[in-house]
């Protein structure tokens, strides 16, 4: 499960920063929220990563 979990945190960063990268030529507000919701798909992931997945600190 704890590797089904890691993918699915990475899928989420990825669409996050997909996002980000994206621009749209004469549409400035469609750019602005593309950037905020690229922001809060990353931060999602992440914090998906950290605590649902637990791939934080790992002690070996």
């Amino acid at each position: 499960m704890k590797i089904i979990h890691a993918i699915i945190g990475m899928v989420i960063i990825v669409v996050g920063l997909t996002f980000l990268s994206t621009t749209i030529e004469e549409a400035s507000v469609r750019n602005v929220m593309l950037k905020i919701y690229g922001s809060i798909l990353v931060f999602m992931g992440t914090f998906y990563l950290k605590k649902i997945a637990k791939f934080g600190k790992q002690i070996v």
